[in-house]
This record gives structure tokens, sequence and C-alpha cells, in this order.
């Protein structure tokens, strides 16, 4: 056996008795040793994920990934990296690379990195919708101060009315009040129930293909109970004979259209139609 392989072998012993800091400095010996086996980088990238040591596990990633594009592993564990550093839209590329590259490999490490995919969308919803409520936020802002500034001038004007008696000028700073105080409660009410219809900004997983991970539009239920969006597992038929998750044979015969699923996913988008492009 090879002297980098060795190192290998020691690292995973470590590995797999939880001394991450042991097996990363068997790793990197056997990088030293061999610097062009993929399989070094990713074994201490895993190692580094589980140190919480994000940066180092992403540039581990980027070599295997320079090494074999077509590295699942590399592709999973970026995803991982990248959705703890709050880069869900990177994260969720390099997810949907790790999960097609799953299939293709009939990997059983595919359920795993679906659900990356769904946190790396999730992620990304959430930091959409802090966006969308800071932007308003700010409007709303803005917009009261443009309201108090028009309020202070017609009061100034008021004031200075040479035609007017004191209490008119007491009545119509009354009446600029009163107009001021309904024109900021409007204008808060308008903002509340723009909240109020996007306050739900999140598709329940049972509403989501598996392998698209695209709101079921069509969805069809396999022999083995397992719902897909009948585009997407055709596709994945006219390669693959198999069910993506059980592996079991499967053909357009054994597909059946899932009207449950289907109607619960034509009310859900009627209600919340944000959803459309989730």
């Amino acid at each position: 056996m090879q002297p980098a392989e060795l190192h290998k072998e020691a690292g995973n012993a470590l590995f797999s008795h939880e001394d991450y800091e042991g097996a990363i400095r068997e790793y990197t010996k056997a990088i030293v040793q061999d610097a062009s086996n993929p399989a070094y980088f990713t074994n201490r990238a895993l190692c580094r994920l589980r140190l919480h040591k994000y940066e180092e596990a992403l540039a581990d990633c980027q070599k295997a990934l320079e090494l074999t594009s077509d590295n699942m592993k590399a592709h999973f564990y970026k995803a991982q990296a990248l959705l703890a550093l709050d880069r869900p839209n990177e994260a969720l590329r390099s997810s949907k690379l790790a999960y097609e590259l799953s299939l293709m490999q009939k990997s059983p490490s595919a359920s795993s990195i679906a659900q990356t995919v769904l946190n790396a969308k999730k992620r990304r919803w959430e930091v959409m919708e802090q966006r969308r409520v800071e932007k308003e936020g700010q409007l709303l802002f803005e917009m009261k101060d443009i309201l108090h500034a028009h309020y202070e001038t017609k009061i100034k004007q008021a004031g200075e009315d040479p035609d007017a008696t004191e209490q008119e000028k007491i009545e119509t700073r009354e009446f600029l009040e009163y107009e001021y105080s309904e024109k900021v409660s409007q204008l808060e009410h308008t903002f509340e129930r723009s909240d109020e219809k996007y306050r739900k900004r999140e598709v329940p997983d049972y509403l989501i293909d598996p392998i698209s991970f695209n709101v079921f539009y069509d969805p069809v239920v396999s022999k083995s109970g397992q719902s897909f969006e009948r585009s997407v597992i055709l596709e994945h038929l006219k390669n693959h004979k198999f069910d993506p998750f059980t592996r079991e044979y499967l053909t357009e015969r054994d597909l059946r259209p899932n009207l449950s699923l289907k109607a619960a996913c034509e009310q859900f988008l009627d209600e919340n139609g944000w959803a459309v492009d989730y």
C-alpha cells in the first residue's frame, strides 16, 4: 500500500472514533504524499465540517472539484459549507449538482442531499423575506417623513395666515393634526396588510417534488408510495428504469395520478401566489 493510502486509512480510523483533528493531520499527510487524489481532500473537508471550520472545508471541496468536476461528495460538502456560511444561493446550486450526481451514481446519500437542497431553498427565502421586510420598513419610514414634512408646512402656513382669526387658526391646526394622524394610521394599516399577505413564505415539504425541488403541478405516485412531478420522473425514466429513492424497477406504467396532492397544491398556490416561483 502506498504511503498516502496508509495515511488515509489512519485518518479513517481516527474519524470513526470522532477524532477529527487527528484525522485531519493524517489526511493532510496523505495530500503531501499525493495531491492528485480528490478523496483525501473530501475526507478532510468532512472533518472540517464536523469541526465547523467551514471556510477550510470549502477550500478542500474546491480543490477536489478542480481534480474531478463530477465529484458528488465535493459538491455535497461544498453545499453544506456554503449553507453554514449563509450563502444559500451558492449552496442551492452545489446541492442540486450533488443531487443529480447522486441519482446517476445510485448513491444512498440522495435523500440527505435532497434535504440539503430544501434547506438551501428555505434559507434563500428567509434571506429574501428579510430583505423585503427591511425595504418595506425603510419605505414606511420615508413615507412617514414625507407626511410629517407636509404636515409641518401646512401648520406653518396656517399659523401665518393674516386673514385668519386666532380661533380659526386653532381649528385649522386641530383639523390638520387629525388629518395627519389619519393618514399615518392608513399608511401603517396598508403596510400591515401587505405584510400579512406575504407572512407565510415557506412551501411545505410535502408539496415539493423531490427531484426538481419545485412545487408540484402534476404529481404522480409510484408503486412505492413516493410522489414525483410527472414530467420530471418521466425524464428520469428515459435513462434510468428505477425509482430514484427505493432503486426498485419502475416504468411509466407504474405511475398513477396523485389527485389529492394535486388538489392540495392548487389550493396552496391559490392562497400563496408567490410560491409559483419557489
